[in-house]
């Protein structure tokens, strides 16, 4: 549904008579809030890498190896366990970077 155009000389000519009567003032600024204390950026988080550790049933890391050594530390949790030191297992641990 379309607007009726307005006519810019009817509007121009109200805005005049509403001045005239004082009844179109200008509203009042607000003066300006005093700017918040911003919150301090937070720290980053350390930097972590990923580890696989060889553990015993209690969960204890006995010995870690990096990531790329998988097979040195499933070779090390086997090894383990044929000596009849009990079950090992290996899983991923991340651990502090540095």
């Amino acid at each position: 549904m379309a607007r009726r155009t307005l006519n810019l000389r009817d509007m121009r000519a109200a805005a005049e008579a509403a001045e005239a009567l004082g009844l179109n003032q200008p509203a009042e600024k607000k003066p300006r809030a005093e700017p918040k204390e911003r919150r301090p950026k937070p720290e980053p988080a350390a930097r972590m890498r990923v580890v696989w550790a060889v553990c015993d049933i209690g969960g204890r890391t006995v010995q870690t190896f990096e990531y790329s050594e998988k097979a040195a530390a499933e070779a090390r949790a086997a090894e383990l366990k044929a000596k009849g030191k009990g079950a090992h297992f290996v899983r991923s641990v991340k651990e502090m970077m540095g």
